[in-house]
């Protein structure tokens, strides 16, 4: 038994045992800077390590909760502006993020990629018909100056 377990923790690259140890720090930080922006976290962000890849995050999002009588009703025209502008800040904090994150963390080979997929939820539709239902962003630490790719579905 003891074999076993010696020879499993044997064949674990360096990156995933070192991504092991990065993964709840990288969580976090994905989670508080969503929710910094006033947006909701529906499904907290997960976190893996791909081997020739690197690291894919992934969560749920809604950029504002759906309408109810006890919240007050809010005009189609400010649903809208308020969800533009959570989305680009999340937008905008998470580029930053990835960049600083992609280029210390030690789990990333030199080749490999930080990416974060933000599922969206749309609790209004009808007030915001064209808003995506995944946001991807993706960051290479082999070409820190580029900027962030985003890519919307």
């Amino acid at each position: 038994m003891l074999s076993i377990v010696l020879s499993v923790l044997l064949l674990a690259s360096p990156q995933e045992s070192t991504f092991k140890k990065e993964r709840a720090q990288l969580q976090e930080a994905v989670d508080t800077l969503v929710t910094s922006t006033g947006a909701q976290v529906l499904y907290r962000s997960r976190a893996a390590y791909l081997e020739g890849y690197g690291v894919v995050v992934s969560l749920e999002v809604a950029f504002e909760g759906p309408q109810n009588p006890f919240s007050g009703f809010k005009p189609p025209k400010e649903i809208q502006a308020l969800i533009a502008q959570r989305r680009k800040d999340v937008q905008e904090k998470m580029s930053t993020l990835l960049k600083q994150r992609v280029a210390t963390m030690d789990s990333i080979g030199a080749t490999e990629s930080l990416t974060v997929i933000i599922h969206v939820l749309n609790a209004n539709p009808a007030d915001v018909p064209n808003l995506p239902v995944q946001i991807l962003m993706t960051a290479k630490k082999d070409s820190p100056q580029q900027p962030v790719a985003v890519r919307d579905f």
